[in-house]
């Protein structure tokens, strides 16, 4: 996507990708999260080969977030990102001036 294209998406064409098995995901880091990808795939019982890929989309949907390293630091901790907040910054994002792809 182009910036120009994340600018113009409404909020309802963004949480309408929240469907299906992101929903799921979604749903399994609210209510057994925080945590890294593998404890929230053992408490909810989705597959780890389900989970990581709807994780990666929902932390770049904004749904997700990556809170840092899990204790060993071999992986990441991450958490849902409530909707109304996800709201709150897509209408912020939203009214920002699209920067140009190329600054220079």
């Amino acid at each position: 996507m182009k910036p120009v294209d994340f600018r113009n998406i409404t909020w309802d064409q963004l949480h309408g990708h929240l469907a299906g098995l992101r929903q799921q995901v979604y749903d399994a880091f609210a209510q057994h999260g925080p945590g890294t990808t593998r404890e929230v795939s053992e408490r909810s019982r989705i597959s780890i080969l389900t989970l990581r890929p709807r994780t990666t989309e929902l932390v770049q949907l904004g749904f997700v977030e990556c809170l840092g390293g899990s204790d060993d630091g071999r992986e990441a901790v991450y958490i849902a990102v409530p909707p109304d907040v996800v709201r709150n910054r897509f209408e912020y994002w939203r009214r920002q001036p699209v920067q140009s792809e190329f600054p220079f």
